[in-house]
């Protein structure tokens, strides 16, 4: 094993240092993306909720428990699954609210801002629901 002596009184040195030191902050400047991967049974019940909220002629006041008993047996979570951290954080982040307001969007056009809200609103109340099924695992 080879030490290498530095003499750190050299200003030529001291640059050195200062660069290995910037390149080593640079090293843990890098953000990290966690790309949540959630199971195709959750995936689709998601679908089957946002099938059945096209149902609805508004979403002012919507019961999401409502909506819930209504798609009746066509949910599988609590028979074939349940849902996993990967699920919860995935539908709760970007990838997720992505694909819950662009499904939501190709059954039922997003028109004004208040329905927006209204879904954005939907999205949350699904978020508690099953934050509170981890919560009780």
């Amino acid at each position: 094993m080879e030490v290498e002596n530095h003499d750190f009184s050299d200003t030529n040195n001291a640059s050195f240092i200062d660069m290995d030191i910037d390149n080593l902050v640079n090293a843990f400047n890098h953000k990290t993306n966690v790309i949540w991967k959630p199971k195709l049974n959750f995936v689709n019940d998601i679908n089957v909720i946002i099938e059945e909220l096209k149902q609805y002629q508004t979403f002012i006041g919507l019961d999401i428990y409502e909506v819930l008993v209504s798609c009746g047996h066509n949910l599988t979570w609590d028979q074939e699954y349940y849902v996993s951290k990967e699920d919860f954080y995935w539908f709760k982040n970007d990838e997720g609210k992505k694909h819950f307001f662009s499904s939501f969007n190709e059954k039922n056009s997003i028109n004004t801002i208040e329905e927006y809200r209204t879904i954005m609103d939907i999205h949350f109340k699904l978020v508690e629901l099953f934050e509170l099924q981890l919560e009780h695992m």
